[in-house]
């Protein structure tokens, strides 16, 4: 901001006396640009926790507070995985705290709203599954209501008097109070395009938690349930896989957890699910990495690999779907879907089988270049090796994330039978390449199509995590929902394409916060570096207006990310690394800050996929 309040002659002299390669520093809200300088965005994040129906004396607030996270720091995840740090995001939150037990008039009031709008119905097979338990401390008895769970969240939002700034979790305890019903929280309002099953109505997606529709608030309730999504179900010590919180009842002198142990357990899911998982997570994949140049749209091709006799995978996906949704999460690029079909030739089929185990053949790219050591790097290779025959041409500006999509036979799944698909990296630094997706029968069955899958593994080829699977950056700890950490599933209890629970195709608020805030200080990182190669070329009076201009574009997009107005910042930030790259080609500038910047370090990892969660056969 200061450069564009001198302008020409002074324009010039003030970013050329702030040009200095340095450690990272704290971003300057009063300017825009800092050429040559790394910067990092500090933001204070409000945090407030809103405990609904609970006893005072039963929640140890002492320990639950000990739990929280005084700070977090976005890692890129996956260069992680190979022993590497991964671009430095650029990104520093500090948690700002307010803990409160709602009034007994907003919770008899919220108690009300809940019978009033719950459809009574039977129990769920989880809630029978928990009633046939031997040391279960009570029997689940029906009518349940199915409460809607986007209507919860709207009526939390709108109906909480004290409005606070930043993310809210509310912790709901019914049990115990005036009227009482055992319940569930449902979402049966979307279904999916290319099948139009509606797992909403399914009795493994009755929930006890939800969120981030369009608020920034999430509510977990104990006396919900029990469900299966967490297990909580299980309180018999043969059927219990890993930790997760029994239903509120079960903490108790005779339950499966001591009524001590529930300040702990709502700290373990506020520090765990809601905040590293949820409000503020860290990506998968860098999403700077799928930036197209100045100029060029954001592409993502599918190419559909028939397989399967019986059926057209083209049948199967609607790219227009996925445009509309992909635009709507990144509406400050231009989009295309491509889609393209053939019958599976035999380099494709061979990768196939090899990547199931089918087929066993040491002598294919998997082993010998270079040797991964496992099949499951199959795929990759074959790709990488026979791109071009596979993905047509776009403009040389463009981004393009490439899509196989093979529908497929079962029996040509073998070991990956019930995999839909997965995001894969280079298998040398961590960074995101080719997307391969499966249909066949059996899952069509089940209700899932390509659509859906395309989405959401296009979302982690954008850099997004699982809502389930996460980074603690004080504990230094990558972890999913299995073990000691079982209970991360109920991140999945929220809106967002990325969970398991194909409740819906969109991104929600807690996507866009994250992603917003990732490409923010990401292309204002990228924005410096380049005005710092501009600066030294020498030839930067030729340009002065781009850059003033870009300073000016950097400077809202700072505003406008203290302001929480996460999309216009990223949008801004956008536009200023557009304006300097305009800039260096105008005056053929070299840059060998950026380009230093986004170098690759070597290492290995094993993929991961995204699999059915039930049983298919």
């Amino acid at each position: 901001m200061r450069l564009l309040r001198r302008l020409l002659p002074h324009a010039l002299p003030a970013l050329v006396l702030t040009l200095a390669v340095s450690a990272p520093v704290a971003a300057d809200q009063s300017r825009g640009l800092n050429p040559g300088r790394f910067e990092v965005l500090d933001q204070r994040i409000p945090v407030n926790v809103v405990f609904i129906g609970y006893d005072r004396q039963a929640v140890d607030l002492e320990t639950f507070r000990s739990l929280l996270p005084a700070t977090y720091a976005p890692v890129v995840r996956y260069p992680q995985f190979y022993g590497i740090s991964g671009r430095d995001m650029g990104l520093a939150y500090e948690f700002a705290y307010r803990v409160e037990f709602a009034d007994e008039r907003f919770t008899q009031r919220f108690f009300a709203f809940l019978t009033r709008s719950g459809v009574a119905g039977p129990l769920t097979q989880f809630q029978a599954n928990y009633n046939a338990q031997v040391t279960n401390v009570l029997d689940v008895t029906g009518p349940v209501l199915y409460l809607d769970a986007l209507a919860v969240e709207r009526y939390l939002e709108a109906n909480d008097g004290r409005r606070r700034p930043g993310y809210t979790i509310y912790f709901i305890n019914w049990f115990g109070h005036p009227g009482f019903r055992f319940h569930v929280y449902a979402k049966t309002d979307e279904v999916d395009p290319d099948t139009q099953a509606n797992f909403g109505t399914r009795g493994s997606r009755q929930m006890i938690a939800w969120g981030g529709s369009t608020s920034r608030t999430w509510f977990y309730d104990l006396s919900a349930g029990p469900e299966s999504w967490t297990n909580n179900w299980a309180v018999d010590a043969a059927d219990v896989e890993g930790y997760h919180m029994p239903p509120i009842w079960e903490y108790a002198a005779n339950g499966f957890r001591p009524p001590a142990d529930l300040g702990f357990d709502l700290g373990l899911v506020a520090r765990l699910v809601a905040i590293d998982l949820l409000f503020t997570t860290s990506p998968l994949y860098d999403p700077i990495v799928t930036s197209p140049e100045p100029g060029g749209s954001k592409v993502a091709h599918v190419e559909m690999l028939d397989e399967d006799p019986s059926s057209l995978g083209v049948d199967f996906i609607n790219t227009e779907f996925m445009k509309r949704e992909l635009r709507k999460f990144q509406p400050y690029y231009p989009w295309t879907v491509g889609l393209g079909a053939r019958s599976v030739d035999a380099g494709a089929k061979k990768a196939l089988d090899i990547f199931a185990g089918t087929v066993v053949d040491v002598s294919e790219c998997w082993a010998p270049y270079p040797p991964f050591g496992t099949p499951f790097a199959q795929l990759f290779c074959y790709f990488d090796a026979n791109l071009g025959t596979y993905i047509p041409s776009y403009g040389g500006r463009d981004y393009v994330g490439e899509i196989l999509a093979y529908n497929a036979q079962d029996t040509s799944m073998g070991t990956q039978f019930g995999l839909l698909g997965f995001a894969d990296d280079n298998w040398v630094n961590g960074t995101q390449t080719y997307v391969f997706m499966f249909d066949y029968p059996t899952v069509r069955q089940a209700g899932y199509g390509f659509t859906s899958t395309g989405v959401h593994e296009f979302g982690h080829h954008l850099g997004m995590s699982h809502p389930h699977d996460g980074y603690d950056s004080e504990w230094g700890v990558d972890f999913g929902p299995s073990g000691q950490t079982e209970f991360a599933w109920s991140g999945d209890e929220s809106a967002t394409v990325m969970h398991y629970l194909h409740l819906t195709t969109a991104f929600g608020r807690f996507d866009k916060d994250n992603l917003y805030r990732w490409e923010t200080a990401g292309y204002l990182n990228r924005a410096n570096a380049l005005a710092g190669d501009v600066l030294q070329s020498g030839d930067a009076r030729r340009v002065w207006l781009l850059l003033a201009a870009a300073d000016l574009a950097a400077w809202g997009a700072k505003s406008s990310f203290k302001a929480w107005d996460y999309l216009n910042a990223a949008a801004s930030a956008r536009l200023a690394y557009t304006l300097v790259a305009a800039a260096a080609g105008h005056i053929n500038a070299a840059t060998p800050t950026l380009t230093s910047a986004l170098r690759p370090l070597p290492g290995r990892r094993h993929p991961d996929g995204c699999w059915v969660r039930e049983p298919l056969r």
